[in-house]
């Protein structure tokens, strides 16, 4: 894609501003519970400073924000892809933040047990290319609709019912109905892995 074509594909600093200063209140509450539940497994930020640091990045285009696209699911996916990226830096950085740490020359009560591990993924990279193509053609897929796209988002992360709908700040109604359409875009999807 050439530079020009990327440039209007994208929204400019003021857009971007205007974009985030004409969000309804009920906007910015969704945005702070998504905030709030993307920092969860994170050590050293909160959910204010996750959604802080999101606006700063798309306010200084260091994040893009596509045109057409609508603010909360600009914010979710941009507050998930820092989320995501500090986490890795937290799992790989050389302090293990989840250790447990003693002033004494005694072991702690618990220091047999481990307190977390990491998920080991045995695919190869070419499943791994496949299954990343497949996930951004069903993200495609269900794009226009944004309560669907956000349920799929919180489904990738694991989280899903009254959790995810909670989340999403959705009533029981509109997460049923944003279940049955997303339910509804992938049946294509899950019969063509079914025929593999």
């Amino acid at each position: 894609m050439s530079d020009t074509a990327e440039s209007e594909s994208r929204l400019s600093k003021s857009e971007v501003e205007n974009e985030l200063l004409n969000m309804s209140p009920a906007d910015w509450a969704r945005a702070q519970r998504l905030a709030n539940f993307l920092s969860r497994s994170l050590t050293d930020i909160t959910g204010d400073d996750l959604l802080q640091e999101t606006m700063t990045k798309l306010l200084s285009q260091d994040r893009v924000w596509k045109r057409g696209l609508e603010p909360i699911l600009v914010l979710f996916v941009a507050m998930r892809g820092i989320s995501s990226n500090d986490l890795k830096k937290e799992m790989n950085g050389p302090v293990d933040a989840f250790k447990v740490v003693s002033t004494t020359d005694e072991e702690p009560e618990d220091a047999s047990r481990e307190h977390f591990e990491m998920g080991v993924s045995h695919d190869t990279p070419e499943v791994a290319l496949i299954n990343r193509q497949l996930l951004e053609q069903i993200e495609a897929d269900v794009r226009q609709d944004e309560d669907a796209h956000l349920l799929l988002l919180m489904w990738i992360d694991g989280v899903r019912g009254a959790e995810a709908a909670t989340e999403l700040g959705m009533d029981a109604k509109r997460h049923d109905a944003a279940r049955k359409r997303l339910a509804r875009r992938l049946a294509p999807y899950e019969m063509a892995r079914m025929q593999q």
